[in-house]
């Protein structure tokens, strides 16, 4: 059975790191269907087969963070943006358990290697798409990549998210060309991969990858020189100088190479400009709120747009992330889930630093080899950590299932990186093994029940959503009304359904279809807003449902509701001007649609804004003073 728990989780990262490279939870599905499987059955099994045992305190960290992140997924106010937190840690949790358990011998974790080098070839060839001009290609039918043109994406819609597993993939090459068990002709090859990944990463003009990728390799570099130094005293200053000549020359040779690339994006987006830096004022406004325990799960997916800095451009869009995932911890969870995951990062970090200095003043005077597969994981673990740890300061990777999988997979390689029965005495937790293997049980339950409930929910709203590209309005609805049916909890789901309704509408139905469908509509968005309250846009759906149902006043609750959620948008304003310019009151709606004009957040390019909105209540009042003119014989007052 651990074989093909073994084979299950290797499927699972496979899946997961080709299909699950976007913040949304659609094609992740599959692979998180296949790792709760196996989580499940090595839950079963409950006892594996360890080649060594795993640090308690890395156990304790871990369950620490994981009991406290699910908790607060639990309560938070905004059910469908939270489930994507949580399912994301649930993955995590039992892939981390499987990677410092049933996939312990190095033989397993060489598995693991070769699958994430299998998803690193097929990112730098889908890559190479990209860079041939068809920029919005996508590997699934049916969808296209939004990101624009002139960065590679691979499997990932953003750039900056292939360059953040690539980073890591990278460092876990060096680690074996270095220091694994590889003969000359692997060596060579191991260096071409790791050439053609730092190539891959710089042609996706990812910045702040590329200063992690720079500390990642100094780190790397610091602990090779110090493991040389205490075990192969000779070869050091070999090693220095190839080593510094080698980081100079391939940082050189890559920045030239992509010299015009980064001028011309520093050019359209400098450093000094950057929105990010709006964006991080907009995550601590919403951290003052609660700063200790944070506002909860993915509430900055809403607290970007309530709490918008007025400093940003009035084109520019709502952030949704906070493009630093420290920060975002903070706004969401608060100092307390910051420091529980400073903690879980500190306890595996140390626990891999502890196994370099065993194996350096322990095994290697024992065994005399330096070659070691454990020893070339944990090494490449720790800079690739480094790497995506300090790119997580202008980034947002660790809410992409490809990447936390692969962190995760990294981090159970530190909590259990070989260290023998002789090894240097370790502290023990009573019941956190067994509390480990509880939550691991409970998020593979969660993984496999998602899959096949929400996942199928998911199916049926992409299905729509292609038929509304294709016009199919009817189709649409049919598929919403499936995805109603199988998950009655999703807010999103119920907002699209209820846009679906009024959409249906037509003048050409008869009184009681088209009331029908108002009626339908409204209930679906009523439904919504009590699952989500904190969504400008399913208030200002509702606000139009009760306008054609004739429920004026809770129309206008509901767009000031839209108001106090996106105080400097110009949507809801218009929504206000449109709502008395249907009840004929021109006046009021002047004076909302020229406040709308003053918005610090427009509506997107190409959408209706106050002013369309504007001219068409001037045609309409100047439409009414000729028919009144016309009523009363010529003769206007």
């Amino acid at each position: 059975m651990q074989k093909l728990i073994l084979a299950l989780f290797l499927a699972a990262l496979f899946v997961a790191g080709g299909l699950g490279t976007e913040t949304r939870l659609l094609f992740f599905w599959p692979g998180a269907l296949l790792l709760g499987l196996g989580g499940l059955l090595a839950a079963a099994k409950w006892r594996l087969r360890v080649s060594f045992p795993p640090a308690d305190a890395c156990l304790a960290s871990t369950l620490l963070f994981v009991v406290y992140v699910a908790a607060r997924a639990w309560g938070s106010s905004v059910g469908d943006w939270a489930r994507e937190d949580a399912v994301m840690l649930c993955g995590a949790l039992v892939a981390y358990l499987l990677a410092a358990t049933a996939a312990s011998h190095p033989s397993s974790r060489m598995g693991v290697l070769y699958v994430l080098l299998v998803l690193t070839v097929a990112n730098l060839a889908v890559g190479l798409v990209h860079f041939s001009g068809r920029w919005e290609f996508h590997v699934v039918p049916g969808f296209v990549r939004s990101f624009g043109a002139g960065r590679i994406g691979g499997l990932f819609n953003n750039p900056n998210h292939l360059a953040a597993f690539l980073s890591m993939v990278m460092f876990l090459c060096a680690g074996w060309m270095w220091f694994g068990r590889a003969g000359a002709a692997l060596r060579l090859f191991l260096g071409f991969i790791i050439l053609a990944i730092a190539t891959g990463t710089a042609l996706t003009v990812s910045r702040g990858a590329l200063l992690g990728v720079a500390v990642g390799a100094l780190v790397f570099m610091l602990l090779a020189l110090w493991l040389v130094w205490h075990t192969q005293r000779a070869l050091f200053k070999w090693l220095l100088l190839g080593g510094s000549l080698l980081l100079v020359l391939g940082g050189g040779v890559l920045y030239k190479v992509n010299e015009e690339a980064i001028q011309r994006r520093e050019v359209g987006s400098p450093m000094s400009e950057d929105v990010r830096g709006r964006i991080w004022s907009s995550a601590m406004t919403q951290h003052a709120e609660e700063p200790l325990w944070g506002a909860g799960a993915r509430m900055f997916y809403a607290g970007s747009i309530q709490f918008r800095d007025p400093r940003m451009a009035n084109w520019e869009g709502d952030a949704l992330f906070a493009h630093n995932d420290y920060l975002q911890m903070l706004a969401d969870y608060g100092w307390a889930g910051l420091g529980l995951l400073a903690v879980l990062i500190a306890t595996h970090v140390w626990n891999g630093i502890v196994f370099v200095k065993w194996f350096a003043r322990s095994k290697f005077p024992r065994t005399g080899r330096l070659g070691s597969v454990t020893l070339s994981l944990v090494l490449g673990s720790l800079a690739a950590l480094t790497a995506t740890m300090v790119h997580a300061v202008v980034e947002f990777h660790w809410h992409i299932p490809a990447v936390i999988l692969t962190g995760a997979v990294m981090l159970g390689f530190l909590a259990n990186p070989g260290i023998d029965a002789d090894g240097p005495k370790r502290l023990r937790v009573p019941g956190v093994r067994v509390g480990i293997k509880l939550a691991a049980m409970a998020a593979s339950a969660v993984l496999a029940f998602g899959a096949v409930t929400w996942g199928l929910a998911d199916y049926q709203a992409a299905q729509a959503y292609l038929a509304v590209k294709r016009k199919d309005q009817a189709t649409a609805l049919e598929h919403l009304l499936r995805a109603a049916e199988i998950d009655s909890r999703s807010g999103e789901i119920q907002y699209r359904l209820g846009l679906a309704y009024l959409d249906n509408w037509s003048p050409k139905k008869s009184p009681s279809e088209q009331k029908r469908l108002i009626e339908a509509g409204l209930a679906a968005l009523t439904r919504a807003c009590a699952l989500n309250p904190m969504s400008h846009h399913y208030q200002l759906a509702r606000a139009d449902a009760l306008d054609a149902a004739g429920k004026h006043d809770e129309a206008l609750q509901a767009i000031h509701r839209a108001m106090e959620l996106a105080p400097l948008h110009e949507e809801p304003r218009v929504a206000l001007g449109k709502h008395f310019h249907n009840l004929r009151q021109f006046e009021k709606a002047e004076a909302a649609y020229l406040w709308a004009r003053s918005a610090k957040a427009t509506n997107p390019k190409g959408t209706a804004n106050w002013s369309s909105y504007y001219e068409q209540m001037l045609r309409d009042t100047a439409y009414l003073a000729e028919v009144a003119r016309k009523k009363a014989g010529g003769v206007v007052e």
